[in-house]
């Protein structure tokens, strides 16, 4: 994948000053002049100066580091630099000990070599736990990964759906409660000492023992959700971690619904919203 910018200003610069500006990290542009995949007006280059008129370009260099994988991948929306997916249930959202070969990331990569991408290097930039299903925010390349990260104004935002035990009271407010890994390693829970974390839930129906809620999380703690339902004594049905796995689902009803990014490539703003999924309590699709 190739990037070029035209440097327009009057005052002299530097090859590594003009891709800075651009968005490129120092780890990208160690990675790059490495590889020699850095050019000035066609030319390979390392970091000489540059003047008005210039054109400064690189070569993000393939790599093998990402284990492609054939498996499903469902596109909500694709953009040039980003691809915007619906992740299922039970597939990590990242390579690990379980399943090192087959993760979005890996499907990720797979879809792109299938485009023509040699070596793809995608980038999961707002990761869910494999039994939370919902919209997932990927990058392309590791120039986009490291272009968002450094963008103070990306406006990313996620919301989230789910389905918990009873009916809470507040329908509306906000859970406040700190949070830190318990003893096995595994679970977290509330614990004074522990990270802040702030949850904030609105109930959009009630039925028959159980509530859909919409989250919007101030923080972004491992298991926040999940934990902070439990801890108000309304667990998310069928979490086996926090709650009570059930024959209907075993697996949390959690999914990501909504999510809200800036391109910074472009300045354009995208927002996407999933309903409840087929597969939960049929009082929910009325």
């Amino acid at each position: 994948m190739n990037f070029s910018f035209q440097y327009s200003a009057e005052r002299a610069t530097t090859v590594k000053r003009v891709l800075m500006r651009q968005g490129v990290s120092h780890r990208l542009l160690t990675k790059l002049f490495a590889a020699n995949a850095v050019f000035l007006n066609g030319e390979p280059t390392e970091n000489q100066p540059v003047i008005h008129g210039d054109k400064v370009r690189f070569e993000l260099p393939p790599s093998a580091a990402v284990t492609i994988s054939d498996g499903a991948l469902t596109i909500v929306q694709e953009l040039d630099d980003w691809l915007i997916v619906n992740k299922p249930v039970g597939l990590a959202s990242v390579p690990g000990p379980s399943s090192p070969d087959d993760s979005l990331l890996n499907r990720a990569a797979g879809y792109l070599a299938a485009a023509g991408i040699d070596g793809p290097q995608p980038a999961i930039m707002t990761r869910l736990d494999r039994d939370t299903s919902g919209l997932v925010l990927i990058a392309k390349h590791i120039f986009a990964q490291g272009k968002l990260d450094q963008a103070g104004d990306s406006g990313l935002t996620k919301q989230y759906q789910a389905v918990v035990s009873g009916t809470i009271d507040p329908a509306v407010g906000t859970i406040t409660l700190p949070l830190a890994k318990a003893a096995d390693g595994i679970h977290r829970e509330v614990a004074e000492g522990g990270q802040v974390a702030i949850t904030d839930y609105a109930v959009a129906a009630t039925h028959d023992g159980l509530s859909l809620v919409n989250i919007v999380l101030q923080t972004g703690r491992t298991h926040q959700i999940r934990v902070h339902f439990a801890a108000i004594g309304h667990p998310l049905v069928g979490d086996p971690l926090y709650g009570e796995a059930t024959s209907a689902y075993g697996h949390q009803l959690l999914q990501a619904s909504g999510l809200t990014f800036t391109d910074p490539f472009t300045g354009l703003t995208h927002s996407y919203h999933l309903a409840a999924p087929a597969d939960w309590p049929a009082f929910l699709q009325a």
